[in-house]
């Protein structure tokens, strides 16, 4: 019941985060099983631990056992939809610009989850936190890390558009056309796929007839 929740969820919330940490690997990927449930269902609780429970699950991608590492991304994936974006915003930055592989990883991918969430208005008053820790990690020693920071700054262009280009002051030379190739991708692609749904609407099939 709601009251059950309302009285335990915080002691239920602080036992999975512990059990993170068990010696069994199947304890440790069980609690994210059961975390990224309890997200769908009772998201709005996160709120005011936020911050501890995503820093929780990123640092759970470092752990040595794929069936742990595993049960984290879909937990993180399942946690961008859960907690208000403009707060995993705030949140992931510090974590992009200052963690090591493989967390710095797990939470570009997250923050590129949470972008597609928010309106152009939200995103343009954060572009000044966001960016610069993306250009950055597109210097990264691990080519997944430069990979995935490519990708979250062409899911900011799709949202922003040109009001992006500002922002970007230190990509230069090959990592900058490369941008501009999924871009121009990415761009092409909302295209042909707003096109088809042009084409297969009942409005245009009618229009066939």
């Amino acid at each position: 019941s709601l009251n059950l929740w309302d009285e335990h969820f915080k002691t239920i919330l602080l036992l999975l985060l512990e059990t993170l940490g068990d010696n069994d690997a199947t304890i440790r990927a069980l609690s994210l099983v059961v975390l990224k449930e309890i997200l769908m269902y009772q998201g709005h609780r996160f709120k005011d631990y936020a911050e501890l429970t995503i820093l929780k699950i990123l640092e759970a991608h470092k752990d040595p056992e794929r069936e742990v590492t595993k049960a984290a991304e879909e937990c993180a994936a399942t946690l961008a939809n859960s907690i208000p974006p403009e707060h995993c915003i705030t949140v992931l930055n510090p974590i992009i610009q200052t963690s090591e592989y493989p967390v710095n990883l797990a939470a570009i991918k997250m923050q590129t989850r949470v972008i597609e969430l928010l309106s152009k208005d939200i995103l343009m008053k954060h572009l000044s936190d966001i960016v610069p820790g993306l250009e950055e990690r597109c210097d990264d020693t691990e080519s997944t890390v430069r990979k995935a920071s490519i990708f979250c700054l062409v899911a900011l262009y799709m949202v922003v558009g040109e009001d992006l280009r500002p922002h970007i002051k230190t990509l230069k030379g090959s990592k900058l056309k490369l941008l501009e190739v999924y871009i121009k991708r990415a761009v092409s692609r909302k295209t042909t796929s707003a096109q088809s749904s042009k084409t297969t609407s009942p409005c245009s099939l009618t229009d066939q007839v």
